[in-house]
């Protein structure tokens, strides 16, 4: 029950997610480390045992540590500036 459009050729969904992932710079991955930290946090809690405030602070640890990475270590510059 899929709805083809007319006069556009159907693009392959791997081939869509291989196009957005070369597409991603280094501040699109660095943003994509805050939520995968608190998942991975999460998931240490159910599988380790480890307490919630625990692993709350060292998925904002990381989280802190990204920002701090991608603002002040690494800062963006202008198009064209090197």
């Amino acid at each position: 029950m899929y709805e083809k459009t007319i006069g556009r050729p159907e693009r392959d969904p791997f081939e869509a997610l291989v196009g957005v992932l070369a597409a991603a710079d280094r501040y699109d991955l660095i943003l994509a480390i805050i939520p995968v930290a608190f998942a991975v946090a999460l998931v240490g809690v159910y599988a380790l045992g480890a307490s919630v405030i625990q692993a709350i602070v060292f998925a904002g640890i990381i989280g802190i540590l990204a920002i701090v990475d991608a603002c002040y270590v690494h800062p963006p510059t202008g198009q064209g500036q090197a």
